[in-house]
């Protein structure tokens, strides 16, 4: 009787199976179709599969009308070259109506990985950055990297890179936290090849920098996080970053250095540095981090201090990381009501006012009553997507700057505050075509209802979840993910995230109590 051995096979990355001194590699199982039978069972190992599944999968949801016996026939081939003189007896065994590959005969990377994740989960930061080290150096490539054009290992490929880019972004901040920065360094910059909209990896590889002693090297590597997240995605860096990023600059106090050729996104546009404006110092530094100063002092000019009084947080923190990226303006603060905003103004003194014009306490005409009477110098901008003319005459008579539209451009809204005088309120034209319209008329034309899927990923990413975090929290591939977003920002006709969370919070979407958002409503 032989004696049955264990067989180990290496799916993360090209095939390779090992018997006993013997190694088998993809070309040698006896054709394509026998290699991704055993694939498709590997993928499953220990669950049978039918003979109607694998077939499905082998023949694209097409199979021949004699796709059966030759399936058998498939497998016939594969036992041949995989298990020589065990025939049925061998790890690839037959079920009732299908196959299964035993565990006990098959010693699979990917589980051994997927069981190192789940270790390292429960143990404390050194063992568990030992369990990921590990598990991560089983991966030597893409799963089943040898069939990068099968329609049925896209989605499984996907969903590993995920995990494998998670363990990644894990291991960095592991060993961040065992002050190991170079470790965590290099951790990052793994996981951020695979996904650069990973904000964890990121704050890693900024930290991990910062401390290690290369200050402008972590400003470089901020600016490129900003950079790939409003490219993307529109969003700004949270609180974290953004902290690592002041303390930077106060560290490096303005200074100066090139930057290597080709690594890194087009350079901003140069920025001047005005005197006492923290936040053009910051333009400035950032800008100087990734090689855009050209030396040459630019003349000093005042910044307008802004400050937001909005409830919806996702869009005020989009419109904060859009002001601080303008050299000549700053958020200054923000507030999410009426009483917190009056206070704010009349301790930060701001330049300006962007004010959603429905508030959770009142109106924009009352908070901006009573900001005048204590700031008559602060100039108002009111955010809104229905203004009535009586509206608009009470706003002039208070000496409000301006109306604009909430999903409006970002362009036009920072032109407006740019250019905002008291005692000339400007309404955007959008704004000036609905009043007259009758009632009942939607200010929006009709488009397609939002799925349930999309808006549970709308309602993720208002409250702040990036792409990655969204994706996992839901059990789907970032990629998938990506395409939900998409499809999000063309029913909704923008961009950017934050023109989708302005035109989501108009329209009602998000207050919904029901998957039935208020497209039409």
């Amino acid at each position: 009787m032989l004696t049955q051995r264990v067989l180990e096979i290496r799916i993360l990355g090209p095939l390779r199976i090992r018997r006993g001194a013997e190694v088998l590699e993809a070309g040698e199982l006896g054709g394509t179709k026998p290699r991704q039978i055993l694939e498709i069972l590997l993928l499953k190992l220990g669950t049978p599969v039918s003979k109607d599944r694998l077939a499905d999968l082998l023949w694209a949801g097409r199979p021949p009308a004699e796709a059966l016996p030759t399936l058998e026939s498939y497998v016939s081939v594969l036992r041949r070259h995989l298990q020589p003189g065990q025939g049925r007896s061998g790890p690839l065994r037959t079920v009732t109506g299908g196959y299964v590959m035993d565990p006990a005969l098959v010693d699979l990377d990917l589980g051994r990985f997927s069981d190192l994740l789940r270790r390292a989960s429960r143990c404390e930061p050194a063992e568990a950055l030992k369990l990921l080290q590990e598990a991560l150096g089983l991966v030597s490539g893409p799963l089943l990297g040898d069939e990068l054009t099968a329609v049925w290992a896209d989605e499984e490929r996907s969903n590993n890179e995920h995990q494998v880019c998670r363990a990644r972004a894990q291991a960095a901040e592991l060993a961040l936290s065992l002050h190991q920065p170079r470790q965590a360094a290099q951790w990052a910059r793994e996981a951020l090849e695979g996904d650069c909209l990973n904000e964890s990896a990121w704050q890693s590889l900024v930290l991990a920098l910062e401390e290690s002693g290369q200050p402008l090297e972590a400003l470089r590597a901020f600016e490129q996080c900003r950079r790939t997240l409003h490219r993307e995605m529109g969003c700004t860096p949270g609180d974290s970053l953004r902290a690592a990023h002041a303390r930077l600059l106060k560290l490096t106090d303005g200074a100066e250095t090139p930057v290597s050729a080709g690594s890194l996104p087009a350079a901003a546009p140069p920025a001047a540095a005005p005197a006492d404006s923290a936040t053009v110092a910051s333009a400035a530094v950032t800008a100087s981090a990734v090689g855009v100063l050209d030396g040459e002092a630019g003349a000093a000019e005042a910044t307008l201090g802004i400050l937001i009084i909005e409830d919806h947080m996702t869009f005020a923190e989009l419109l904060t990381g859009a002001l601080d990226r303008e050299p000549d303006l700053h958020s200054v603060g923000s507030a999410a009501s009426v009483e917190s905003g009056v206070q704010l103004c009349r301790e930060l003194l701001p330049d300006i006012v962007v004010m959603d014009y429905h508030l959770p306490d009142g109106d924009g005409l009352s908070a901006a009553t009573r900001i005048l009477r204590h700031c008559p110098d602060t100039r108002i901008i009111m955010l809104t997507g229905d203004p009535s003319q009586d509206v608009l005459r009470q706003a002039a008579g208070i000496g409000i700057c301006g109306f604009l539209p909430k999903d409006g451009s970002l362009a036009t809204m920072l032109d407006t505050l740019r250019h905002a005088r008291a005692g000339n309120m400007v309404v955007h034209p959008s704004l000036v075509a609905q009043i007259g319209a009758p009632h009942s008329a939607s200010p929006f034309p009709p488009g397609r209802p939002l799925s349930p899927r999309e808006l549970e990923i709308l309602r993720l990413m208002s409250e702040g979840h990036e792409v990655g975090m969204v994706a996992d929290n839901l059990g789907i591939s970032v990629n998938t993910c990506r395409d939900y977003v998409k499809t999000i920002f063309s029913k909704l006709g923008s961009h950017s995230n934050s023109e989708a969370m302005a035109k989501a919070d108009v329209r009602g979407i998000l207050r919904a109590k029901s998957d039935v958002q208020a497209f039409r409503s």
